[in-house]
């Protein structure tokens, strides 16, 4: 299974889905990474930390989101985003599924399963946001899942 982590293009957004030391644990555990050329720049990570890890870059940001059966991202895709994710993909970002409808609207006409970070129920009274607990935790994401169903 293949994993894509695009760069995030929201002004300001310093945050990245995946840091290297996450990279190298899912490489071991057998699944391929491929993340786009200068994802951890705003996090202080060089393209030579992820490569490092076990990580192949991408130049071609169309193609990395059109290669993943998962997608790993902070902020939520663009509807010409969608449009590039194959069917039966997993993204896993924010999404505001309350107030993006046409954005879900058309996550579920894509075929692709969507899990929206900020829906994931935090599980520790210590922290106001689950999702910023979540980070780096993948083993919580059966907890929040949930299928984008056109209604």
């Amino acid at each position: 299974m293949q994993i894509a982590v695009p760069s995030e293009i929201h002004a300001n957004e310093k945050r990245v889905a995946l840091i290297p030391d996450s990279v190298k644990k899912l490489t071991h555990a057998g699944l391929d990474v491929m993340v786009e050329s200068g994802l951890g720049v705003q996090a202080g990570f060089a393209d030579s930390d992820y490569i490092d890890a076990g990580a192949t870059i991408s130049n071609d940001r169309a193609a990395l989101l059109g290669s993943g059966g998962i997608v790993l991202r902070v902020q939520k895709p663009t509807l010409e985003e969608v449009a590039q994710l194959k069917k039966g993909t997993l993204h896993i970002s924010y999404l505001d599924p309350y107030n993006e409808t046409e954005l879900v609207d058309a996550l579920a006409a894509q075929g692709v399963t969507a899990i929206s970070m900020e829906m994931i129920p935090r599980n520790d009274t210590r922290t106001e946001d689950g999702c910023l607990e979540f980070t780096g935790k993948p083993r919580r994401l059966r907890h929040g899942a949930i299928r984008c169903l056109k209604a």
